[in-house]
């Protein structure tokens, strides 16, 4: 203990002598100015309910009073600045109130032993006044209780005293709920207290109550205080039993246990059994000589042995809490730089929404500059249709003219000597002199090809992305962080419109939707995640479901595992397709809902579903199969399965489904598309492929017409460097123009494919795969530019069409090597006789690198090695 304070710490005080005599006779009281009723007790043994009592029959209260808290909610009625007193001079001492070794006040040096008592002597007069009867309850002062004997008697005050015990085990429970106390740390520190309380107020008027006796008969307690005490209590009794009455009535005790419990329990140490016993025994004669024997032989163990361990558990403890405070403090501190952090990222938050709602009104304006152009449009189609009327008219004026007046010459049968009177060099003049069937007219018509977009709904956090990639992980998280991986890479992708939108917030959708059906879009295809009855970013489908936006859309099943690598293989998976019995059912009754609705989009009244690797599953026919007896059952006329043309299928023949998808870049990434030049490589860690965007459209157009129905494919662009910085999968020399044209092959294509414009789509990937730079909502480089080109092709001159497949095939060619701007690798000239040699890989080609897939090891091998002999036969034609 600490013997020896600091010179601050010393104050002169008057000093006080500690003389408590034991008289072996008790002796009556004499009358005194002023009593004092000392309630004494353990922490958690009732000394709160008792105190209240006491002062409901008259007694005075403290006017500073510690109130009350979760663990003591009725209130502790003890004085609040005594509490901090007595703890100031335990800690001095080296003690606490938690301490089971005993304290003496002489371990203080004389000066502060002087200025404690006049410090306590001088609150007891603030508290108290000069109250006559009063009430003193602090579980402290139990373990010195001689020091508030002497300086009580040296004020003059009379102290009868109420010790009160309950069940330790009781209080252990209690200790163990509020502090977090063992139960033999519990024990000890009832043992001190109890065994000082009693020792200390020997001789004296006093008497011994339990806490569960007063609960059980409260007035039998009160009864023998009045008597055992003689203290004439200054509130009428007809007040003061409503008051008790309603005071124990509503006292709650959480924790009770017998005392044969107590004897039976195998922790608790025979000590306090012994001195639970002798305490009991003291309720009835206060003087038992066996009782007091037995507490005298207990205290005197006590005190031998506590010295010995004490100075070995408390010096440990004490080290323990200090590095827990240290621990705390740091926490703390990093708390506050954490509050520090959150207080900046609000500011910017702020900021950046006072930026996006500029965007917004930027966008808004933009938005209503393009309803009023989209206006303005279709006026002009409507003159443009009544100029073409007019010029119709004219036209039919002008064979009636030239019909008459060749009936005029036959029958003068004389040359004519009509001569115009105008320029007949004219633009007008040849016009309108031509006979009528040489006469050249324009005819503008829309293409009614339905163009589907592909739509990825992961703009959104979900706790599976939070848990493998972090809090938070969004698809921009992807595309924030991604970087050039040579010098005229554009990367990171930066939106521009629509932002880094969530798609949780329901107006993200709607405002898609418009610039979509603006620039000509039929519908979006939706990725449905679904694994075994698992679904997973199905939040913004639903939200377009139960929203009234008028767009069309299907499904595609996106099939695969997902992984670390972004790429559905069978290494480090996150979720796993599992195929498991009975999913066929549950997948299809799952989608009817989605069939139903009036948007989908329906091939002759059967609903198109797109199942993205159809050969993933165990039994694709049978699966099929059973898709096509339940969808049947529930009204349809069937269902449309279209499978994506991925690398191990040829045919939809191959599973028994109805239609292939095209879907670049899978089948455009071989080396029969990689560039002659390639970009100078920036990232020494770069071990991607690159991919030419003009062979690319080159092989597209080169594709044979099949066999078996197949909806054609279309690709803005693809950069998946955001998933896959090191190796990821490159498309150089895309351009909107580019873009452009070949959309427009494709609707040629399309129409001479597919005579029913009801069944004439042309899938697009993707509206939004931002993390694959696959998408055609706006961005900063190219702003609405694919938009744009999208619906440019949307009209056309019927008239000056191409005739027949090769005529367009040749059109599309001349575009693509007029095509120079924009490159990555600039002046990388195509020749046009170069484009018409590229076509799509063989079919055994493409089964053996689905079959090598397998062995990832020996499949770069092979890959090598066929890239080599590409090379090697493209030069040895050239």
């Amino acid at each position: 203990m600490n013997k020896h304070p600091s010179p601050e710490q010393l104050h002169d005080a008057t000093p006080q002598q500690a003389n408590q005599a034991t008289p072996k006779k008790r002796a009556k009281a004499k009358p005194a100015k002023r009593t004092c009723i000392m309630v004494l007790g353990m922490h958690r043994s009732g000394t709160s309910a008792l105190t209240r009592a006491i002062s409901l029959l008259g007694a005075e209260l403290p006017k500073n009073l510690l109130g009350a808290n979760p663990s003591n909610p009725a209130g502790h009625w003890e004085p609040q600045r005594l509490i901090e007193l007595h703890d100031q001079m335990l800690a001095e001492a080296g003690s606490s109130w938690d301490d089971w070794q005993s304290f003496d006040p002489s371990d203080l040096a004389a000066a502060r032993q002087r200025f404690y008592k006049a410090e306590i002597a001088r609150l007891i007069d603030e508290e108290y006044g000069s109250a006559p009867l009063f009430v003193l309850k602090e579980p402290r002062i139990s373990r010195f209780v001689p020091l508030y004997a002497n300086i009580l008697k040296r004020m003059q005050i009379d102290v009868r005293y109420v010790l009160i015990e309950r069940n330790p085990l009781a209080v252990i429970a209690s200790l163990a709920n509020r502090d977090g106390f063992t139960t033999g740390f519990s024990s000890l520190l009832w043992l001190r207290h109890e065994l000082e309380a009693e020792h200390g107020t020997r001789g004296c008027r006093r008497i011994f109550l339990s806490y569960e006796n007063m609960l059980d008969d409260w007035r039998s307690g009160i009864q023998g205080i009045t008597n055992s005490l003689g203290i004439e209590w200054t509130r009428p009794p007809t007040e003061w039993q409503t008051l008790l009455a309603e005071h124990f009535s509503t006292d709650h005790q959480h924790f009770a246990a017998s005392a044969d419990l107590l004897q039976a329990d195998p922790r608790i140490v025979d000590w306090v059994k012994d001195a639970y016993a002798a305490l009991t025994t003291l309720r009835s004669d206060d003087a038992d000589a066996v009782a007091l024997e037995n507490l005298d032989r207990i205290k005197a163990e006590f005190d031998a042995v506590s010295p010995i361990f004490g100075e070995a558990f408390f010096p440990e403890m004490n080290a323990r809490l200090g590095m827990l405070h240290q621990d705390r403090a740091a926490q703390q501190q990093l708390a506050e730089q954490r509050g520090a952090e959150v207080n900046r990222l609000t500011s910017e938050y702020e900021q950046k929404i006072l930026e996006a709602q500029a965007q917004a009104e930027q966008l808004m304006t933009e938005h209503t500059e393009l309803q009023r152009l989209k206006g303005e449009a279709r006026n002009i189609s409507q003159e443009l249709l009544k100029a073409q009327s007019l010029i119709d008219e004219q036209c039919h004026q002008i064979q009636a003219l030239q019909a008459e007046r060749r009936a005029l010459e036959i029958q003068s049968n004389e040359p004519s000597r009509f001569v115009l009177a105008t320029d007949v060099n004219s633009p007008s003049y040849q016009a309108f002199s031509k006979e009528p069937e040489k006469q050249d007219t324009v005819s503008v018509v829309s293409d009614e090809a339905k163009l589907i977009a592909f739509y990825l709904p992961q703009f959104h956090r979900v706790n599976e992305n939070s848990e493998w990639w972090g809090p938070g992980f969004t698809e921009w998280t992807n595309v924030a962080r991604a970087t050039p991986n040579f010098a005229s890479h554009n990367q990171p992708k930066i939106p521009r419109d629509l932002g880094y939108y969530d798609l949780t917030h329901p107006g993200v959708m709607r405002e898609q939707v418009e610039i979509a059906k603006l620039y000509g879009l039929h519908g979006f295809c939706f990725y449905h995640y679904w694994f075994s009855g698992r679904r997973i970013l199905e939040k913004p489908v639903d939200l377009f479901i139960e929203s009234d936006i008028d767009f069309k859309f299907c499904l595609c099943w996106a099939n695969e595992n997902w992984t670390r690598a972004w790429d559905g293989d069978t290494k480090n998976i996150l979720l796993q397709q599992k195929y498991a019995e009975g999913d066929a059912e549950a997948f299809i009754d799952g989608m009817i809902a989605y069939f139903s609705d009036h948007r989908y989009i329906k091939i002759n009244g059967a609903p198109l579903l797109v199942v993205y690797r159809a050969k993933d599953i165990p039994d694709p026919k049978r699966w099929f199969s059973i898709w096509r007896d339940r969808v049947v059952a529930h009204g349809f006329p069937g269902i449309h399965i279209s499978v994506v043309d991925f690398y191990d299928i040829s045919t939809p023949e191959d599973v028994e489904a109805d239609s292939l998808v095209e879907f670049p870049p899978h089948k455009f990434n071989g080396p029969q598309n990689h560039p002659a030049e390639f970009p100078s490589i920036t990232n020494p860690n770069f071990s991607g492929g690159i991919v030419d965007y003009r062979k690319m459209i080159a092989q597209s157009a080169n594709r044979p017409r099949p066999s078996f129905a197949m909806f054609r494919g279309i690709i803005p662009g693809w950069d998946n460097t955001a998933r896959r910085q090191n190796n990821p999968t490159i498309v150089i020399n895309s351009t909107p123009k580019l873009y452009g044209e070949w959309l427009r092959f494709l609707r040629f294509q399309a129409r001479q494919d597919h005579p029913d414009p009801d069944n004439r789509f042309i899938f697009i990937n993707a509206w939004n795969e931002w993390g694959e730079g696959c998408y055609l909502e706006p961005d900063q480089r190219w702003g609405l530019s694919y938009l744009e080109e999208t619906l440019r092709g949307k009209f056309f001159d019927e008239g000056s069409e191409p005739v027949g497949i090769d005529a367009a095939r040749s059109r599309l060619f001349d575009e693509i090597v007029s095509q120079t701007a924009d490159q990555e690798v600039p002046n990388a000239l195509l020749p046009k006789e170069t484009l018409a040699t590229i076509v799509p890989p063989s079919q055994v080609a493409v089964r053996t690198s689905t079959v090598l897939r397998r062995w990832p090891m020996l499949h770069s091998a092979a890959r090598y090695v066929y890239r080599r002999w590409h090379e090697k036969a493209r030069s040895y034609h050239g």
